[in-house]
């Protein structure tokens, strides 16, 4: 911003500078000499936008860390403040900055430092597929936006952060997820498995408006509730709704990368209706001589009890538990609401499992 031009102006004559930022593209480049910046929250350095107001003169910096070059622009600018029309066409924006072009040098190599983004950082991701699981879960198959990028991999349990920019009250906000990973850490691609809540904000907007060829930001995924791949005890997987979702991936590891290993794998819906991944997990079980599945459903329906989906009717009593598992020397992975999770670690605690062999991450609603 320019704030004078002589010593007549006092002390506080010259430049102002400030910075400026947004996800990669974030500057809307219209014809020839026309930029539209949005303005995000954050950037509320009003001094600059003081001085623009009052002198349309401005001059902008863009920075090749990577390549250690340097774009210059000079122009005018016009503030548009928050409430225009145009604004709400950028999601996240409070205002924008339209600057009409003058003078552009680039200067190649100008720079004497580098610096690059580090592994796993921000990564825009395609939904590729989207597949209904259960009458509440719906899975997203995501691939990278650039063609030939290669995801990070993730260990078996992890999680994916997201951010999604949700219409709320008028306006689209960024809102930011983290959800499971359900497929396997060999995939091309990262699933992430999604429950329907009746007050979610972010999953009724997956639910309702995310489809193929829409476009979402991650960061890198995350979490300690991981297989252990070190120890080759038995593995029992026990969860209760969408808390399927790590474990399933689990089971997709273990099928693909340790056949031996002895795996019992316990998991507790409503009915029919409301169980995810029934015939994946029944195929990742065809595949190996070495899982044994039970299903259990709380309230099956008459279409159940024909078709025969489930293997118990019921709750997962400490009694199912006990038939079911032949050992307790073995690691143990729970995942689902939090009732189940703190009811099954007790059964476990009654049955002698000793605390460090069980492993829990809960799942509850989220706005």
């Amino acid at each position: 911003g320019y704030s004078g031009d002589g010593a007549e102006d006092g002390p506080a004559f010259g430049m102002d500078a400030s910075h400026r930022g947004g996800r990669v593209g974030f500057v809307d480049v219209r014809g020839d000499n026309l930029l539209v910046i949005p303005d995000y929250k954050g950037n509320n350095h009003f001094n600059t936008l003081g001085n623009l107001v009052l002198d349309p003169r401005v001059g902008l910096a863009f920075v090749d860390f990577v390549r250690g070059s340097l774009l210059q622009v000079t122009g005018r600018v016009e503030v548009v403040w928050d409430g225009a029309a145009e604004v709400a066409r950028y999601p996240g924006a409070q205002r924008l900055l339209r600057v009409e072009v003058d003078e552009v040098v680039r200067l190649d190599g100008a720079l004497p430092i580098r610096w690059r983004a580090p592994e796993g950082s921000v990564v825009p991701l395609r939904v590729a597929r989207k597949v209904v699981e259960s009458e509440d879960v719906v899975s997203f198959e995501l691939v990278p936006v650039e063609e030939g990028k290669k995801l990070q991999r993730f260990d078996a349990g992890q999680y994916l952060p997201i951010e999604l920019n949700v219409l709320f009250s008028d306006q689209s906000r960024p809102v930011k997820r983290t959800y499971s990973l359900s497929n396997s850490p060999g995939d091309s691609h990262y699933r992430i498995s999604v429950k329907r809540e009746a007050h979610g904000l972010a999953s009724r907007y997956l639910h309702d408006s995310l489809e193929p060829g829409d476009v979402i930001q991650s960061n890198a995924p995350a979490g300690d509730f991981v297989l252990s791949v070190s120890r080759k005890r038995p593995v029992v997987l026990l969860s209760a709704g969408v808390g399927a979702t790590p474990l399933l991936s689990m089971l997709h590891h273990l099928v693909a990368n340790e056949p031996e290993r002895p795996v019992v794998y316990i998991h507790a819906a409503r009915d029919g209706a409301h169980h995810s991944f029934g015939n994946e997990v029944r195929n990742l079980v065809a595949a190996s001589p070495q899982i044994k599945a039970f299903v259990f459903y709380s309230r099956p329906q008459d279409v159940d009890v024909q078709s025969k989906r489930f293997e118990r009717e019921g709750r997962v009593t400490s009694e199912a538990i006990k038939s079911i598992i032949p050992q307790v020397d073995a690691d143990f992975y729970l995942c689902g609401p939090l009732g189940f999770v703190s009811s099954t670690i007790s059964i476990l605690d009654e049955l002698g499992v000793p605390s460090e062999l069980i492993h829990s991450e809960t799942f509850g609603p989220s706005a």
